[in-house]
């Protein structure tokens, strides 16, 4: 959760370095993550630091302003922590043993370039910005994206710190203009720190009707975790009776593809099956889940699929699957990837 008490459920992390923040990333259950970096060195470490990571994702490229301008990206002797686009400026005064060795040949790209490539259909609800000081420049190239972000954390500084940087007042005055308001400052003696700043919690629209046609109807899941033994809520049922509690309703072992289900006992029209992600951690397992339909439990159809990003749940942001009438008995929820399935409570409407 972040400062603001937002869910942090996608990032996209200009000027990531070597992926330092990865595995507190992860540990917010936070997918997918985005990660760009323009320095040959630091990326090819980060690309390595990623393996291994699913829906962590590595991207080469430098942002600014504008798409297609090339530009002499300036690589700092610090592991490439402090290359920037601009001249070392002040940054020399500070950090006198800090050095560009060389500057790479590049052509610029957006963040509203890189959310449409790499991130379609849904904008990552953190972005976060170490571009060294031409961080109001990466925002000028996210017009399309600020409006749909929950917030942004920003390296700042009341004076420049790199020749023709931009100062604290100057993103801050920008980023008021898409509603996006200083919630958290931290400086150091000399003016330089982050900076958090975000919109009021948005309210999530989920529509009322007449009944939860799921709760108290016979569910299954594909096994059993060890987990479940110490609640017998999280036995199957504990999908869909009961409170939602932000916690397990149900835990399957881990396996590939575990599934759960609920029959409805009867081939009903529906308007929408409700998801509660479990909030206490491991929000992250359910990013390949599935939801699929069935009229006699044998053939089933996908009416869709998360593709590796996450939901919420008892915060008031659970995944909302509309359905428009579409006729069912069943109703199976199923990962794409061998995990734990756990979930809060899934609501049939």
């Amino acid at each position: 959760m972040n400062r603001a008490g937002h869910w942090v459920e996608s990032i996209l992390h200009v000027g990531a370095n070597e992926g330092q923040e990865r595995h507190d990333y992860a540990a917010n259950g936070a997918s997918p993550c985005l990660y760009v970096e323009p320095v040959d060195g630091a990326f090819a470490i980060l690309e390595a630091n990623l393996a291994g990571m699913p829906f962590h994702r590595a991207i080469r490229a430098v942002c600014a302003e504008r798409t297609g301008e090339e530009v002499m990206f300036n690589v700092a002797s610090n592991g490439g922590q402090s290359s920037s686009l601009l001249a070392l400026g002040a940054h020399a005064d500070h950090h006198p043993d800090i050095v560009y060795t060389g500057a790479q040949r590049m052509v610029t790209t957006t963040v509203d370039r890189i959310v449409a490539e790499h991130s379609p259909g849904r904008v990552p609800n953190l972005l976060v910005i170490d571009a060294q000081g031409s961080d109001l420049r990466v925002l000028q190239g996210a017009t399309q994206t600020l409006p749909a972000l929950d917030g942004v954390y920003i390296e700042v500084s009341e004076s420049p710190l790199y020749e023709g940087g931009c100062t604290l007042d100057e993103v801050t005055g920008f980023l008021r203009g898409f509603d996006l308001r200083l919630r958290w400052l931290n400086l150091d003696a000399a003016g330089h720190g982050e900076a958090f700043y975000c919109r009021p919690k948005p309210a999530v629209s989920m529509p009322e009707y007449d009944g939860v046609v799921s709760e108290g109807r016979p569910a299954a899941q594909s096994s059993l975790c060890e987990w479940s033994y110490f609640d017998a809520a999280n036995g199957p049922q504990g999908g869909v009776d009961g409170p939602l509690t932000g916690r397990p309703g149900f835990h399957t072992d881990i396996e590939d593809a575990p599934w759960w289900q609920v029959d409805l006992e009867a081939v009903r029209a529906l308007n929408e099956v409700r998801v509660f992600n479990r909030m206490d951690c491991a929000r992250e397992r359910s990013r390949t889940l599935r939801v699929l339909l069935s009229d006699d439990g044998e053939t089933w159809r996908c009416v869709h699929d998360q593709g590796g990003r996450t939901f919420g749940g008892a915060d008031g942001r659970p995944l909302q699957v509309r359905l428009a009438g579409e006729r069912a008995r069943y109703v199976r929820l199923q990962l794409a990837e061998r995990a734990f399935l756990h979930l809060d409570k899934v609501r049939v409407f």
